[in-house]
This record gives C-alpha cells, sequence and structure tokens, in this order.
C-alpha cells in the first residue's frame, strides 16, 4: 500500500501506526498549503528576510538559493519555521497575488492563463459583457470600445477594419440603430458604390448620399441650407436670411466660383416661378427671373438690403406664348443707403438710362453719361464739365407782319411766330431766342427789304443782339439802290453763349425809312456743342 495520496502527495496513516495525529496533521497542512493556492510572488530566486506563517511562493527561477536551494518549480509554503516545497501536478491553478494573474502548470512550467488567452484563435462566439447567438456570434456590450494601431515592434502604424462580402451584390455596411431599430447604414449595399442611407422607422430608407465607385462621383440627394464652403480658418460673420449657399474666401482673398466649360461656356442658370414649390404657377409682371446682389458692411454691421443689384424680371404676365423680360442695374448714391435703378435694358431691346433732375455731381470722370429730365436730353462728362449730346436746342421762327423800320435807328424785327421750336427756347412772346443752357450756338437770319412808298434807303444792314446789346460777332449789309421786295440780307454768327442770354435779329436803314417784308425773312438758331 502507498504511503501517500497519487495527487497531492498527502501522507496517509499506517495500520497500527503509533503517533498518528503526526501523520494527520501533516496531511491537514499540506491541503492547507495547495488547496486554493495563492502564492505571493513566483519572480523570487531568495527567500524573503522575514516571511509569515503560510506564505507560499512558486519558485520559478531554475536556480535559486538559501532555504530554496533544489525547490525549482515546486510550490513552497513556510510552516514552523521552515520552507516546505510541494512538487506540481500537470493543470494546477496558482493565483498570484502581486500579479493578479492565473497560472496553469503545464508539466514542466507554469504560464499565465492571461497570456494563452491572448492567444486563443478560431473561437465559435465571443461575448464581452453580453452572450452571442448564432446570427451576432461577437458581441460587446460596453460604453465605449477601441481599436488601436500595434504599437509593438514591428508595428506599421496603420489601423484598418476591414469588412469583406461576397460578392458586389451583397452588403458591407455599418448600421446605426435605435432600440435595435436602424437609422442608417453606411457601407457597400447591394453594389460596390458607398451608399448612405437613412430611416425614420427602420423600414423605409432614404439614399441621402452615394460615391461612384466606377468613377469617384459624389451624389448628393439634397443638402438643406445653409451650405458653407469657405477657405477661411477663422470664425465667420452669420449669413443673410435665406441665403443657400456661401462660399468664402481666406482672410485677404476674393472667394472665386468658377465655371469651366470646354467647348462651351460655363452658365449661371436662374429659374424662378410663382405659387409654391408644390403648386407653381405663372410669373406675374414685374416678378423677379435672378438677380446678382451686393452687399457690404458699414461702420457697425452689414446693411440689411443690396446696394448694388442686377436683376432679370418678367416684362409682361407669362403665358405660354409671351414670356417678356427685361434687365436691370440698381446702384446706391454716394452718401445714401437707398439703391435705385439707373440702367436696364427693355424687352423691346431698347436700352434705357433712369432720367436725374440734376447733373451728378460725385464720382466725376471722362466719359460717363447720364439722361437729363430737366434738359430732357442725353449728357456726358468731358473731364471738366457736362454736355449734351441729343436732343439740341433749335428753333426756326418768323413774323407775320412786314416790319416798320424808322431811318438811323438799330430796330428789333418781331419775330412773333415758331415753325419750331425744340427745347422751347425760343420765346415769341419777346421775340427773342432765350439759351437754355452754356455752350456754342449758331445763328441765321434771312431779311427781305420792303419800300414805304417812294422812300429810298441808301442802305440796309443787319447785326444779331446778345442781351440787347450788339453781340458784334457778325454783320450783313446792303447799299445802293435798295430794290422793294428783291433786295435781301443773309446773316449768319455762332456766338458762344450762357444759360439765361437772350439773342435777337436788329436792323437799321439808312437815309430813309422802310420794312423788313414779312414773307421772305426768316431767324433760326441752333445748339451746336
Amino acid at each position: 500500500m502507498a504511503d501517500t495520496t497519487p495527487r497531492l502527495s498527502l501522507p496517509l496513516l499506517a495500520a497500527a501506526q503509533a503517533q498518528k495525529h503526526v501523520t494527520h496533521n501533516e496531511a491537514l497542512a499540506a491541503l492547507d498549503a495547495l488547496v486554493q493556492l495563492a502564492c505571493l510572488d513566483k519572480d523570487l530566486s531568495v527567500p524573503p528576510a522575514d516571511p509569515a506563517e503560510g506564505d507560499r511562493y512558486l519558485i520559478a527561477a531554475a536556480s535559486p538559493t538559501g532555504a530554496w536551494a533544489g525547490l525549482s518549480g515546486q510550490v513552497v509554503r513556510y510552516e514552523d519555521g521552515i520552507w516546505v516545497g510541494a512538487a506540481p501536478r500537470p493543470g494546477w491553478l496558482a493565483y498570484l497575488v502581486d500579479e493578479a494573474d492565473l497560472y496553469v502548470f503545464s508539466g514542466t512550467a507554469w504560464s499565465s492563463l492571461r497570456v494563452s488567452l491572448s492567444a486563443i484563435e478560431s473561437l465559435a462566439r465571443l461575448g464581452i459583457g453580453t452572450s452571442p447567438d448564432a446570427t451576432n456570434r461577437f458581441a460587446v456590450k460596453s460604453d465605449a470600445a477601441l481599436f488601436s494601431w500595434d504599437d509593438a515592434t514591428p508595428g506599421s502604424g496603420h489601423l484598418r477594419l476591414a469588412l469583406n462580402k461576397q460578392a458586389a451584390a451583397r452588403d458591407a455596411a455599418l448600421a446605426f440603430q435605435t432600440g435595435f431599430s436602424t437609422r442608417a447604414l453606411f457601407g457597400t449595399l447591394g453594389s460596390d458604390d458607398v451608399v448612405l442611407k437613412v430611416s425614420p422607422d427602420g423600414a423605409s430608407f432614404l439614399t441621402a448620399l452615394s460615391a461612384s465607385a466606377a468613377t469617384g462621383h459624389l451624389t448628393l440627394t439634397r443638402i438643406d441650407a445653409p451650405l458653407e464652403v469657405s477657405a477661411n480658418a477663422g470664425t465667420l460673420p452669420d449669413a443673410p436670411t435665406q441665403t443657400v449657399l456661401r462660399v468664402t474666401g481666406a482672410d485677404g482673398q476674393p472667394a472665386r466660383l468658377t465655371l469651366d466649360g470646354f467647348g462651351a461656356s460655363g452658365a449661371v442658370a436662374f429659374r424662378a416661378a410663382g405659387g409654391t414649390a408644390v403648386e407653381p404657377s405663372a410669373l406675374a409682371s414685374g416678378a423677379m427671373l435672378g438677380q446678382i446682389a451686393a452687399f457690404g458692411r458699414g461702420a457697425t454691421g452689414y446693411g440689411g438690403a443690396a446696394r448694388a443689384e442686377l436683376s432679370f424680371l418678367a416684362a409682361e404676365a407669362w403665358t405660354d406664348g409671351a414670356q417678356g423680360t427685361r434687365a436691370a442695374v440698381r446702384t446706391t448714391p454716394a452718401g445714401s443707403t437707398a439703391s435705385a435703378e439707373v440702367f436696364s435694358v427693355e424687352a423691346n431691346g431698347a436700352v434705357r438710362l433712369a432720367p436725374l433732375a440734376s447733373a451728378p455731381s460725385t464720382g466725376l470722370a471722362l466719359g460717363q453719361i447720364y439722361a437729363d429730365s430737366t434738359a430732357t436730353a442725353l449728357k456726358w462728362h468731358t473731364g471738366t464739365a457736362w454736355m449734351r449730346i441729343n436732343n439740341f436746342a433749335k428753333f426756326a421762327a418768323a413774323t407775320n407782319f412786314d416790319n416798320y423800320i424808322p431811318a438811323a435807328a438799330w430796330t428789333k424785327i418781331q419775330f412773333n411766330s415758331a415753325d419750331s421750336n425744340d427745347q422751347g427756347a425760343f420765346s415769341a412772346g419777346s421775340n427773342c431766342f432765350v439759351v437754355p443752357e452754356a455752350g456754342l450756338y449758331g445763328f441765321d437770319a434771312a431779311l427781305a427789304f420792303k419800300a414805304n412808298g417812294s422812300n429810298a434807303p441808301i442802305a440796309f444792314e443787319a447785326q444779331f443782339y446778345r442781351n440787347g446789346a450788339a453781340a458784334g460777332r457778325g454783320r450783313a449789309a446792303a447799299t445802293g439802290t435798295l430794290v422793294d421786295g428783291v433786295t435781301t440780307l443773309g446773316l449768319s454768327s455762332a456766338l458762344k453763349l450762357t444759360a439765361g442770354d437772350t439773342v435777337e435779329v436788329f436792323v437799321r436803314f439808312t437815309g430813309a425809312d422802310g420794312y423788313v417784308a414779312a414773307s421772305d425773312s426768316l431767324f433760326a438758331g441752333r445748339q451746336m456743342a
């Protein structure tokens, strides 16, 4: 019969053995040491200096010294002042207090159960914090999960998570769920295109984004405004109301939107309708088709309305066969914040300048043009002054009676009717031309002699008067024998005048009195510049 047990080598009582309590106590001591085995350390090769009764250690060192000499690989316990060793058997488990790890003896060495578990491969199921099932064979229940690059040599520093599907028609995707009901899918769904789908209920799905595997092209179903595209790294001011797309440049740089065309040009297209998106209707007259508007910042903030605009508008109520349009430009005068329409191209092709009651006085430059509502004319700036370029003042006047002229006295001819009178500058009541604006003017007069009975003047003279005095620019005369109804004078002159000047025709006979015949007399003038 054996003296010890086959597993723990506990001493057995022999028949008729004296002092059986010694053997029994020895077996109990061994059980106390080896059952529920928990060792303080395994990395010591020399016994601790001050062990406590019952302390246990694993001696993993190949050549321990001192009281542990010859006990390599054994479990030792401190009992009654001495170290007692026990040779482990395969399958023994020992908890290492200092490592908080469980070790198992293979028959030749102790190995960490933690390290062993880390090398587990080909598990059918694994659950962390929860139980896996036949579908979810890997299940994790946690507030967070971390996947990190491998920092062990020779780690690459990369981290890739691969989702591999059998064929393009299958799915490889991430599912995002609420209460285990799917609300979003992201991946290659039924094809090799990358797709993002969303769902309000887990049953119906809408495609929000897709990227073509064949072309790399990105398709967006819809983007709610505003969409921000910015090269500026800083904080941006709030976008104006109703902004759908905002493009921002970096500080100090313009925001540029480029439309490339090859074989055809890039285009900005506007499309408008009345009514609503659900029930659109035809455009009303004056409705806006499209607009390019310019805003800016003043001393304390951005203006609430555009300060310059290019607008495209309906010129009539639209039908399927009548869709007239006009284009208009609005600007804001200096010193003001209210814009006004200043230029337009009308539906009939005509170009219109908004008329101004007075000439612009700021921002003057050579070549500028404006419509003068007071002068009913276009004017352009010469670099020094505004000059009329159309609708010049001009007139042709006549007299409806023979004007009597006494001898030796300069007498005004009373041209009292106007055949034409552009700008209304000729005054029939005062028989003179009143200059509407400064400039160069040309004048002509035709005068015919009519005798007063048998009186025979020896000289017939004519000249223009400016502001009641001889103008000194041109004079006509006929001398000798004057023939009744035949002798005539033709008088022409060019005068540089200022606004409000008056121009009249005066005649003088020498030697006798006479008449200027109404039937063949004329006074005409025109603005030249």
